[in-house]
């Protein structure tokens, strides 16, 4: 994605770099949700798992990831 993105002339931000190195089972400082772990995500009254996708703290991190790339994108 990175060199597609670069071919286009578009910028990339790399999510994997800031929470890669992060897994499901590092307890309390996790940024992935466990694989059937219930998430917050209510649909029709059913929780549904996280599927080992980010949870809050994973959200957070890409979102301050991503926030400061568009900060330097303007700054240009």
């Amino acid at each position: 994605m990175k060199k597609a993105a670069a071919d286009d002339g578009a910028d990339f931000v790399d999510l994997y770099d800031r929470t890669g190195s992060n897994m499901a089972c590092d307890g309390a400082n996790r940024s992935i949700g466990g694989l059937l772990e219930n998430s917050k995500i209510d649909i029709f009254g059913q929780q549904i798992p996280w599927y080992a996708h980010p949870n809050e703290m994973g959200r957070d991190i890409q979102a301050k990831h991503v926030a400061t790339k568009v900060e330097q994108i303007l700054n240009r």
